[in-house]
């Protein structure tokens, strides 16, 4: 059986490849031929452009991933596909794993979801879903805090929306792309121009824009808290640690996808984190979040384009 997959075979490089695979059916794995998979644009433009620092190769690999950030590489971890091969009862069933992009592949039964909900290409959003809900947690705000999130790519949209699901009235998103004030109003999101913001407790900074961090400590107030969500890569700059950020006791707090943070690990697992993902993409309107869509057969062509796209909140590949 043929399967096609989508590489990086050096720096700003994709190329589709061929491989051959073949699958005994057993109780403990299945056949899945992908229907969907997502491009999570901040992530894998650093991972396009070699921006890895090499101490980080072996903690920010991907689950699924072939190869190593120094190239070639097959990367990605968004996927949404059907069963095709296994245990009877699971032929047909819809499925999320973290699977790079690739048309057909074999997965464990207890590393994939089982999707039951028929409007599946939504749950594109799932793995940028959990990113969201790690920082909410991570910012530790209280309701009546005013916590401001600057960038309306997936993964600032989705946490936006998750504190409203939680009930937070004083949230607020910011960008300076105007093509995404429609997100605001699709999903009842207060929209702030990051000029005008005064008096922060929080901000959550998505932009993978150091200018972000600095310009906050002069809006945060007293004790406030900055939470970076973005990932840098091998980009440096230079940081004032003493002014705002020393008289103001602000703190700065990393937050990522790939661990739980501790004050939450006696009642979470990644199990659970995801379940509350799905629950959390009940809302059909989500799926106007991936407002991108192209074939299999022209990622090659089109990828780079693609992460390079101010516009692009997700973009879904297709596979037929």
């Amino acid at each position: 059986m043929e399967t096609y997959s989508l590489w990086l075979e050096k720096k700003n490089k994709p190329v589709i490849k061929k491989n051959k695979i073949t699958y005994k059916s057993n109780n403990k794995t299945v056949l899945i031929k992908t229907l969907y998979s997502g491009v999570s644009k901040g992530t894998e433009k650093l991972v396009t452009e070699g921006k890895v620092d090499k101490d980080q190769y072996q903690l920010m690999q991907a689950p699924f991933q072939d190869g190593s950030f120094a190239f070639p590489i097959k990367y990605g971890y968004i996927n949404i596909g059907q069963i095709i091969d296994g245990p009877k009862k699971y032929i047909n069933k819809k499925t999320f794993c973290l699977f790079p992009h690739q048309s057909i592949f074999e997965m464990e039964l207890n590393k994939l979801t089982i999707l039951k909900n028929q409007n599946i290409k939504k749950y594109l959003l799932t793995a940028n879903m959990e990113t969201a809900i790690n920082i909410f947690w991570d910012a530790q705000a209280k309701k009546d805090e005013k916590i401001i999130i600057v960038g309306m790519g997936s993964i600032g949209i989705l946490t936006a929306y998750y504190f409203q699901l939680q009930k937070y009235k004083n949230v607020y998103v910011s960008d300076n792309n105007k093509h995404k004030l429609k997100y605001s109003k699709l999903l009842n999101l207060k929209f702030i121009n990051f000029e005008k913001v005064k008096n922060a407790d929080v901000i959550i900074n998505t932009t993978s824009n150091y200018d972000i961090l600095k310009r906050s400590f002069k809006l945060l107030n007293l004790d406030g808290k900055f939470i970076e969500a973005s990932w840098y890569g091998n980009k440096q700059t230079n940081i004032s640690l003493g002014g705002y950020f020393h008289s103001k006791r602000l703190k700065i707090i990393s937050s990522q996808v790939s661990n739980i943070p501790k004050l939450m690990k006696k009642s979470y697992d990644y199990k659970k984190r995801l379940k509350i993902a799905i629950r959390a993409l009940s809302n059909n309107h989500l799926i106007k979040l991936i407002n991108n869509e192209c074939d299999f057969e022209d990622i090659e062509k089109k990828y780079i384009s693609i992460l390079n796209d101010p516009n692009t909140i997700m973009h879904a590949i297709k596979y037929k």
